[in-house]
């Protein structure tokens, strides 16, 4: 599966669990998850209990794949996190990955051993409490939306799909762009 089907497929699992309802989103028969029934769903869609189960289960992302596969993975959580829950500006996503940094810390500190189910506890832990952290949230609900989802305890979305799925790179290829101080020398043929 592409980074970009696999991370369709995860957000919207992401998403419905949040309280969205997903029109427009086929699942193929490959793409059946009991996520929604493992997580108890929001009954009001909330786009920062979204932004908290995203950066959840994508802090797993890094560890299980390889780093070519996760930055693929990573870049398109950036890119289609706020359009899944029909934003139009970048607050979802800024939020995610401030927890996503937030955890990358954590990690340093504690020497890269964060048991799974700590991964929430040390996201919280390091955002500090609701007075320190106000500054960095979008409005003033966000932190106790936040501290709900990552409640829940270790991520498992991540984990399942590799079970069953591996990530296919599709190559694009990137356009090289020679800076302005050697243009001279391949106006002149030297490069």
């Amino acid at each position: 599966m592409t980074a970009k089907d696999a991370v369709t497929w995860f957000l919207n699992d992401m998403a419905e669990v949040s309280g969205f309802g997903i029109s427009g989103f086929k699942r193929t028969a490959e793409m059946t998850s009991m996520y929604p029934v493992y997580r108890p769903m929001l009954t009001s869609p909330d786009p920062w209990y979204y932004a908290g189960t995203v950066a959840l289960e994508a802090s797993k992302v890094a560890d299980l794949f390889p780093q070519i596969e996760s930055d693929a993975v990573l870049r398109e959580i950036v890119s289609q996190v706020d359009g899944v829950v029909g934003r139009k500006n970048k607050d979802v996503s800024t939020l995610t990955f401030v927890l996503l940094g937030r955890l990358g810390l954590g990690a340093v500190l504690m020497r890269r051993k964060v048991p799974d189910e700590m991964l929430g506890k040390i996201m919280m832990i390091l955002i500090g409490s609701e007075t320190d952290a106000a500054p960095r949230m979008p409005s003033p609900e966000t932190y106790e939306q936040l501290r709900k989802a990552l409640r829940f305890g270790p991520p498992v979305w991540w984990n399942e799909f590799r079970k069953q799925y591996h990530i296919e790179l599709v190559e694009r290829p990137i356009r090289r762009v020679i800076p302005a101080r050697d243009r001279a020398s391949v106006d002149a043929g030297l490069i």
